[in-house]
């Protein structure tokens, strides 16, 4: 599962906006399986991996929300202390820059799931598999 489709959501940084996005994906059933948003400015990119994308799409079109497909690495790993250094070691060691990086880790489970935005996809896929 190493490259995944993310998709990404131009957002204004605005009471509500990021409510009603994520309202008007489950009218329709979409899932929201990880999310980045972050704070940079007045508009803002909002990363989402949805467990359908061509759905979500139509959902930001009809929100007149630009919006954006890109392939990503997810990478699963074991949930204790070094998991995410050495993946990222082994990327650094192959020159490989991580742009960014957002994850979700659940309680009581083994696995976490990172999902990174990195210079060389098809390499770091290798990696990571």
């Amino acid at each position: 599962m190493p490259i995944v489709k993310q998709l990404v959501v131009t957002l204004e940084n605005r009471p509500g906006a990021l409510a009603t996005l994520c309202s008007e994906l489950a009218k329709v059933a979409v899932n929201i399986e990880a999310i980045q948003a972050t704070e940079t400015g007045p508009i803002n990119p909002v990363r989402l991996l949805v467990s359908n994308i061509e759905v979500a799409q139509e959902v930001c079109r009809n929100l007149g929300l630009k919006t954006v497909v890109e392939q990503t690495l997810a990478v699963g790993m074991g949930h204790r202390p070094g998991s995410l250094g050495r993946m990222l070691r082994k990327l650094a060691a192959r020159g490989i820059n991580v742009e960014y990086v957002y994850g979700t880790i659940e309680r009581g489970t083994k696995k976490a799931v990172v999902v990174m935005g990195v210079s060389d996809l098809g390499a770091a896929a290798k990696i990571a598999h």
